[in-house]
Formats: structure tokens, C-alpha cells, sequence
């Protein structure tokens, strides 16, 4: 049986408070930490308050290795994010609480968040956010928080699978579906893929942090496409991991499109536990050395991301265990999963944040027509990044890990392939024993 794995423990607290009158709406804590109480959580506001009235905009503090950011959203809500200093920028804190918001988003509509009526009663709403909030705050295999880019699972010969995918999705009176393995895609239909790189980020979340159930029904609102009007996500679980979900209205009933599962995809069950069982993401006739212990590779045009803690699996458990023992001790997926996230917080947006943008469309509207906040624009004239004042190009960078001799190598290129997905810029992050 396939199952999730969790990554490294992760330390931090999430506040949501309204930025009006400053009540706290919830706090989340994950890792071993106190809970956070109400008059920190009153420190923390009023500090953000404070400068607000000033007419000054408080975005991070760092104090004693912790790093607080603060972002209002509507001038109605409030996220304070309470995390470990592992970054040189807070950049990825701040998407980070751009997902946090959204994903509340998802689950009850921005009518409710950018108007708060009646505060009790959006306490009670936002309670059905607490499993999502929590899987995205404590950090799973799922690089999306991260890079930003929707998590996808490399498999061979996936015309089958999408063929079926396309016959299910019309039998159910929907253009938009996708088949996952733990919150990763294996094939989606195209209406899919033309929903924002966001909306199917935290959608993919959603499903893997749902509780285990043969089918489920859920009404979601699209952050970008359709913030105030839900339609109902439902979704079937194929196998232990796998998951089939379609977006839909009111058509059509939960157990009529049950029935079509069985009828679609009770055929392709020995496919479907094959692309279960291949955790390395990485497809037959791959050539990938097996001194690569992780990767995770980013089209930065698409932002699709494929990435893998065990992508030596397929060569035998005994040869990846040689091959990450190194001096110290054969590497955890745990550590693995560290240091490749340390990795990539130190070099995208700080040494190559260019790079990151390249290519990709920058939203300035929401379907409702309201202006969204364009990306923070980051130069070297900051100070705060690595890169300034290099004059050259960066492609290439590395760390040497202080636990074991093992290393991170970086490497961004330009690739042009006739396939939908593989044209334009790529980066990716690998660890190898040094």
C-alpha cells in the first residue's frame, strides 16, 4: 500500500485576526511548540497596527532565529506567520500567506472574508479550513507552498489514463477533473490545467488532506475564477492515495456519478497501482544517475514541478542506502526533504529571482474584477539579496550539507521540446553525496 509521507517537523503558528477590530479568528500551531496566547497574539496585531497608523507598511521582523510576517488582506483580515529563520528573504513566507488567505478562499468564499458581518459566525466557518490550513503549515512531500507550481507525477504512456479521464469528466457533465496520487497529478483534463497554477495547488492540498472516505462532496470556491459562486468538488478514492475528482454544479447527484466510476475506471486498477508504487516520479527510460538521492525539477513556464525524495527506488533499496550512506550515516527522507527545501529558500528569489518570474503571466485582476496586488518586485538595489553586485549570469550553485558529505547542486536552463509543458525556462535542484 502507498501511503503519505510526512516531511520533517516543522515549527510555527498562524494567526488570522480582523484587521477592524482586531479579534483573533483562530490560531494554528504546528511542531512542538505552546499554544500562542491571546496577548502575544495582541502584541503581535498591535505592532502591525501600529506602524499601519503611522502609514507604514510592516511586513517581517527577524529576532533570535524566528522571522514574523504580517499581511492584511481586504483591510479585513490579518495573517501573522510566527516561523523559523530559514531564509535570507521572506518571499516565500509571503506566498505562503498568499496560499494561507486563498485557501480559506477555497473552502468559504471571499464574500465572507473581505466583509466580516458577524465575526462568531465566520469563527464557526472557518473551522471546516483548519485540515487544509494545517497541511499546508506543516509541510508535506508537496512542493507547491514552495516553488509555487503545481505538483505533478511523471508516468509512461499516459494516453490511456487521460482518454478515460476525458470520457469520465463527459459522463459526469464536467470539463474539469484530474486523477492524484497523494495531492500529485497524473492526468488532468484541459479545462484543468487552465485554472490557475494556484487554484489547482491548493485543490490538489484539499484532496490530500481529506479524511479517508470512498467518495466525498465539496463545495469549493476557485480563488481566481470564481471566489463568490461555489461549485462542488467531488472526489473518489480509487486506491489508498489515488484519488478521481471532477469539478461540477448542481448536476449531477453524488451517487450517479459513483456509478460511473465503477463503469470508467474499475478496468485501469493494475495502471493506476503502478503509477501508485513509482513514489520516484521518474518514468522508464529515464536515464537518472543513481547517486541522485533528490530532485525537484520546476518548468517555470508552465509551473508544473516533479520532484522526489527516493528517485533511486526503482534500482533496489540496497543500492540507494549504499549510495546516500556516505561518512555519516545513510540519509532519512526526512533530511533529504530538509535539505532540499533549505536549498531552494536559498537560491530562488534570492540568487535567481529572475528566473522565477521568467515567462510567467503575472495576474493584475480577479474574476470579480477587483485589482490584485502585483508580486513584489525584488532588485539588487535592496541589499537583501545574494546576487547583487555579481555581474555575471548565475546558473549553477551548490551547498555542502554540515550533518554528512552530501550536496546540493542547482542548475537553471532553457529548453525548448515540442511537448505541452516543456518549452521555456527550467530549473532544478538535485542532492548527491559529495
Amino acid at each position: 500500500a502507498h501511503s503519505h509521507v510526512r516531511t520533517y517537523t516543522i515549527m510555527a503558528y498562524l494567526a488570522a485576526i480582523t484587521a477592524e477590530t482586531g479579534v483573533p479568528l483562530f490560531v494554528r500551531t504546528t511542531g512542538n511548540l505552546p499554544p500562542l496566547s491571546f496577548p502575544v497574539v495582541g502584541s503581535l496585531n498591535g505592532v502591525h497596527l501600529f506602524a499601519s497608523n503611522l502609514k507604514t507598511s510592516l511586513l517581517s521582523c527577524t529576532n533570535g532565529g524566528v522571522k514574523v510576517v504580517w499581511k492584511c488582506f481586504y483591510q479585513s483580515i490579518t495573517l501573522i506567520l510566527v516561523m523559523t529563520d530559514d531564509s535570507p528573504v521572506e518571499t516565500h513566507l509571503l506566498h505562503l500567506l498568499d496560499t494561507m488567505f486563498n485557501a480559506l478562499v477555497l473552502l468559504i468564499g471571499l464574500q465572507e472574508l473581505e466583509c466580516v458581518q458577524n465575526v462568531e459566525r465566520l469563527k464557526k466557518d472557518l473551522k471546516c479550513c483548519y485540515p487544509l490550513i494545517d497541511n499546508l503549515l506543516q509541510g508535506t512531500q508537496l512542493m507547491y507552498p514552495l516553488t509555487q507550481s503545481v505538483d505533478v507525477v511523471a508516468v509512461e504512456d499516459v494516453s490511456t489514463l487521460s482518454q478515460c479521464m476525458d470520457a469520465f469528466s463527459e459522463a459526469v457533465h464536467s470539463g474539469y477533473g484530474c486523477v492524484s496520487v497523494d495531492g500529485k497529478i497524473i492526468v488532468a483534463t484541459e479545462s484543468w490545467w487552465n485554472l490557475s497554477p494556484l487554484e489547482i495547488g491548493l485543490l490538489a492540498h484539499l484532496i490530500a488532506s481529506l479524511p479517508p472516505a470512498r467518495c466525498q462532496d465539496i463545495p469549493v470556491y476557485l480563488p481566481r475564477a470564481s471566489n463568490k459562486v461555489a461549485h462542488r468538488m467531488l472526489v473518489f478514492s480509487l486506491l489508498e492515495g489515488v484519488h478521481v475528482c471532477v469539478l461540477c454544479d448542481a448536476e449531477p447527484s453524488l451517487r450517479r456519478a459513483q456509478d460511473e466510476v465503477g463503469v470508467y475506471w474499475s478496468g485501469l486498477t493494475e495502471r493506476l497501482v503502478k503509477c501508485a508504487r513509482n513514489p520516484s516520479s521518474v518514468p522508464p527510460g529515464v536515464d537518472l544517475s543513481p547517486s541522485v538521492l533528490a530532485f525537484c525539477l520546476v518548468n517555470l513556464r508552465s509551473r508544473r514541478c516533479v520532484s522526489s525524495l527516493k528517485p533511486s527506488t526503482f534500482l533496489g533499496d540496497s543500492i540507494n542506502n549504499t549510495l546516500s550512506a556516505g561518512f555519516q550515516g545513510e540519509l532519512s527522507t526526512e533530511e533529504r526533504h530538509r535539505y532540499l527545501v533549505d536549498f531552494y529558500k536559498t537560491v530562488a528569489d534570492n540568487m535567481l529571482p529572475s528566473q522565477v518570474k521568467d515567462g510567467v503571466k503575472q495576474e493584475t485582476t480577479a474574476a470579480n474584477g477587483a485589482q490584485l496586488r502585483p508580486p513584489e518586485e525584488v532588485t539588487p538595489a535592496n541589499g537583501r539579496l545574494l546576487h547583487a553586485g555579481i555581474p555575471h549570469k548565475i546558473t549553477e550553485s551548490y551547498i555542502c550539507t554540515k550533518e554528512s558529505n552530501h550536496g546540493c547542486v542547482q542548475d537553471s536552463n532553457r529548453q525548448q521540446g515540442s511537448g505541452r509543458g516543456t518549452r521555456g525556462s527550467s530549473s532544478q535542484l538535485i542532492i548527491k553525496p559529495f
